[in-house]
């Protein structure tokens, strides 16, 4: 069966990894994992927090301060090299 199959040239597969590499370090991408990641961290403490109040403000903060974590330490070093 492995006759069937034929493999990708190395430039193409170069290519493809290249654009991959380009969509998963934009800064949308990283914004959009951290805001699922605080909305998960909120969800999993749910049973510890008092109120949805009080939930939907710990998400906020949570996702801020992560934005925030990201864009003065690892944005900034970054563009610095």
């Amino acid at each position: 069966m492995r006759f069937l199959y034929k493999r990708p040239r190395l430039d193409q597969v170069s290519n493809e990894l290249d654009t991959l590499m380009e969509v998963m370090v934009s800064d949308l991408f990283i914004y959009l994992d951290l805001f699922v990641f605080s909305f998960i961290f909120t969800m999993f403490l749910s049973p510890v927090i008092p109120s949805l109040t009080m939930a939907i403000l710990f998400f906020l903060v949570s996702y801020s301060f992560f934005g925030c974590l990201y864009y003065f330490v690892i944005s900034k070093i970054t563009i610095k090299k």
